[in-house]
């Protein structure tokens, strides 16, 4: 599983928008599913230890909650259902849904290089710079 958090400036009421693309596979099928939607905006937890958001897909798709850590090493994922659909092909005939189990509701994800997270990044240009990086 892959989770790239994205945070852009909104030109009009000059605030930070969040948003969220998930990449994974299943254990007992082929090929590559993602997800995505916006987040909204972050929380700290009275701790400090914590910024969480709580990030959708748009038309009732579910989605997820993320905690990040403050440390900035990892994410925990939350989900009980999500829309997903695989290889990157957003319509309803590739369209399906995530389901949180028992056993695969929770996903700590650690922090990597952010060249990992290219298959995720669907701007041009922002792919590039990643590439540049």
């Amino acid at each position: 599983m892959k989770l790239l958090i994205s945070a852009e400036l909104d030109k009009e009421d000059k605030e930070l928008h969040n948003s969220f693309r998930l990449g994974f596979r299943y254990r007992h099928r082929s090929g590559d599913f993602d997800s995505s939607g916006s987040c909204n905006h972050a929380v700290f937890t009275k701790s400090g230890n914590e910024v969480r958001l709580g990030c959708g897909v748009d038309c009732e798709g579910g989605g997820i909650g993320v905690a990040l850590s403050k440390d900035d090493r990892s994410a925990i994922v939350r989900l009980e259902r999500v829309r997903v659909w695989q290889n990157n092909k957003p319509d309803d005939d590739a369209e399906r849904s995530l389901v949180g189990g028992a056993d695969d509701r929770i996903f700590r994800l650690d922090r990597t290089d952010t060249s990992e997270c290219a298959s995720l990044v669907t701007d041009r240009k922002e792919l590039a710079a990643l590439r540049h990086k």
